[in-house]
């Protein structure tokens, strides 16, 4: 899995202490903390976009260390603002234009590595094993044209059509992440693509393939004992190459509701009981399973205490997905009242600053949310997401 969310603030709330998989309780959960903080970073980013060009320095500038920031930092914001459109009428017209931004943003990254002719992303025939950028982009475009974008069908009908048709030949397994890395992760956002393309376009073309894949991942590349998939396996075995992570696993439940929504309240269920982590000082989702493992790299983010601040972040909206408000509130509650406990963390033990910032990797600035820009695409994206389709039927049904 590459999506690489780099340093995500963990914004923690003091909660009580309790044991792996319990419930959290907060004193006081704030009912109006995540309206505040989506508003907060949906300013930031309408400031950020009034003028695209310096935007885009920004991100040249700050995030291009990080493999997919030439991506991920336009692809997040513009399915926040798909989803800020959806659940807002009176905001439908302002998504579209930014989202409209954010791809125009994003696209020069995408033709980097794809081969395309004359007709650019509109006249790609082949995938060319390029499911990150594709996928990526494809969900993002796919939905602009929910929201109601009127341009660009012919570029999402490319993609969706390149990416079903190598899913087709790969008969249930995994596509492959960039030509020679695979990671089980990166076939979901590609998958969802191709179920907005085909509600929009009317059909169920894409059942098939998305039912083949979920039943190949559950057959062999499912952790027997956990019940999560392995976050990197052998394409044509599905033999395990790395253990289930927090980083992957939040995002993957939050996507797997528009896929199939039953799946993803139990893996969502299978993830609590051996990733949850409820300290005296924090709570969140581990990045490796229990907890128990400290290691830490651009796709986990920082690890505190065994919790990962990317499987916390993106736990916001893998807990709306589960149904768990009890833990989407204390979530959401700390990531509203973060930098202020970043601060007593940094006072306790000075070395959770070099941990924070990934041995001085990363550079961080206050004026954003979570201290950085990509972690404030990442936390956008978390605090307002919903499923984007109504019909939860699980794939060939």
């Amino acid at each position: 899995m590459r999506t690489i969310i780099i340093a995500i603030l963990l914004a923690f709330t003091w909660v009580s202490p309790a044991g792996l998989g319990a419930t959290p309780i907060t004193a006081q959960p704030d009912p109006n903390a995540e309206a505040v903080l989506r508003d907060a970073l949906l300013r930031q980013f309408d400031t950020l976009l009034k003028d695209p060009n310096a935007f885009a320095r920004r991100v040249r500038r700050e995030c291009l260390g990080f493999p997919e920031g030439d991506l991920m930092t336009y692809t997040m914001p513009a399915c926040a603002y798909v989803q800020v459109g959806l659940s807002d009428p009176s905001r439908r017209g302002e998504a579209i234009r930014r989202v409209e931004q954010l791809l125009a943003l994003a696209r020069p990254g995408v033709l980097k590595r794809v081969k395309t002719d004359a007709r650019a992303l509109a006249g790609i025939t082949d995938y060319q094993k390029q499911a990150v950028y594709l996928g990526q982009y494809n969900l993002a475009l796919g939905g602009y044209r929910l929201l109601g974008g009127k341009r660009l069908a012919d570029e999402h009908k490319a993609i969706s059509d390149a990416l079903h048709a190598a899913l087709a030949r790969g008969d249930g397994r995994p596509l492959a992440s960039y030509p020679h890395l695979t990671w089980t992760f990166d076939t979901i956002p590609c998958l969802v693509s191709l179920r907005v393309y085909d509600r929009l376009a009317g059909n169920t073309r894409s059942d098939a393939v998305i039912a083949r894949h979920l039943a190949w991942i559950a057959k062999r590349a499912t952790h027997p004992g956990a019940g999560m998939p392995f976050s990197q396996a052998i394409p044509q075995t599905g033999k395990a190459l790395a253990a289930p992570r927090g980083c992957e696993l939040s995002w993957r439940v939050a996507l797997m509701a528009d896929l199939d929504a039953a799946s993803a309240r139990r893996l969502y269920a299978n993830y609590v009981r051996s990733f949850w982590l409820d300290r005296k000082v924090m709570a969140g989702f581990a990045e490796w399973p229990g907890g128990k493992a400290t290691k830490q790299d651009f796709d986990s983010g920082p690890v505190f205490m065994g919790i990962g601040s990317t499987a916390t972040a993106f736990g916001i909206a893998a807990a709306r997905a589960g149904g768990d408000e009890v833990r989407r509130e204390v979530l959401v509650g700390q990531a509203a009242g973060g930098k202020q406990l970043l601060k007593r963390m940094i006072a306790m033990n000075p070395r959770s600053a070099r941990e924070y910032t990934l041995a001085g990797k990363i550079d961080t600035d206050s004026s954003y949310q979570t201290g950085f820009l990509f972690g404030d695409a990442c936390l956008f994206y978390a605090v307002t997401w919903r499923p984007w389709l109504a019909d939860k039927r699980p794939a060939g049904q």
